[in-house]
């Protein structure tokens, strides 16, 4: 399946969403509540002792969205968590939202500690939580061993080109540098892509691209 997170302040007219980003709108337009299959959860801190105000928030957001089927989440706020403590957190928290029926998944980052594969496949595997494997927060080269090393851990994955400083997600031009990745995505059983740009103009024409792609890999 191919879905449209909203990345904005407000819903953008002539899109459909499937991933409501609590981080950019806290509050769900009830017109866009029936498409929705997921969301993406504020950043919070929940790798700091003795401090549960993060997880309670998530935890929060699991009982007033349980008709979702997944949840993706950050592991750190920018600073390095403490890792018992996380993997306590990010624990209890997928058994909450099981509770839910609702799948967890952690997300690889650009910098920090979840920009080091091996931390959120540990993760993935010390919880029993998923991944949300995020194309643009990983280099180029690195990106079909993420898919390898993830493999059936991956749930959903965020689609665009790469991220950049000041500017944010870029979309694809054409497929060129996203076809291995997909092909692999593809091999691993993934294709529950979820496009990640902030610009309605490009959503469209990365959205055709991959519903091109899709049609001829049928």
């Amino acid at each position: 399946m191919i879905g449209t997170c909203m990345r904005f302040s407000k819903p953008e007219k002539g899109l459909e969403y499937t991933d409501w980003g609590l981080h950019f709108c806290s509050n769900i337009d009830e017109n866009f509540k029936k498409g929705l299959n997921g969301f993406h959860a504020p950043i919070v801190d929940i790798g700091t002792p003795n401090n549960k105000k993060g997880l309670e928030t998530l935890k929060n957001i699991v009982d007033n969205h349980d008709n979702a089927d997944y949840l993706t989440i950050h592991l750190h706020n920018g600073k390095e968590p403490e890792y018992n403590t996380l993997l306590e957190n990010v624990s209890e928290l997928n058994e909450y939202s099981k509770e839910k029926n609702i799948t967890l998944c952690i997300e690889n980052l650009r910098n920090g500690f979840s920009s080091k594969p091996e931390n959120i496949i540990n993760v993935a595997e010390e919880t029993g939580c998923r991944i949300t494997f995020d194309i643009g927060h990983t280099p180029y080269e690195n990106r079909m061993n993420c898919i390898d090393l993830f493999s059936d851990k991956i749930y959903n994955v965020h689609t665009y080109e790469k991220e950049c400083d000041k500017i944010g997600h870029v979309a694809p031009k054409d497929l060129t540098n996203l076809k291995p990745v997909l092909d692999g995505l593809l091999d691993v059983g993934c294709d529950f892509w979820l496009i990640e740009l902030m610009n309605v103009e490009e959503i469209i024409s990365t959205k055709n691209m991959l519903n091109k792609y899709l049609e001829f890999h049928k």
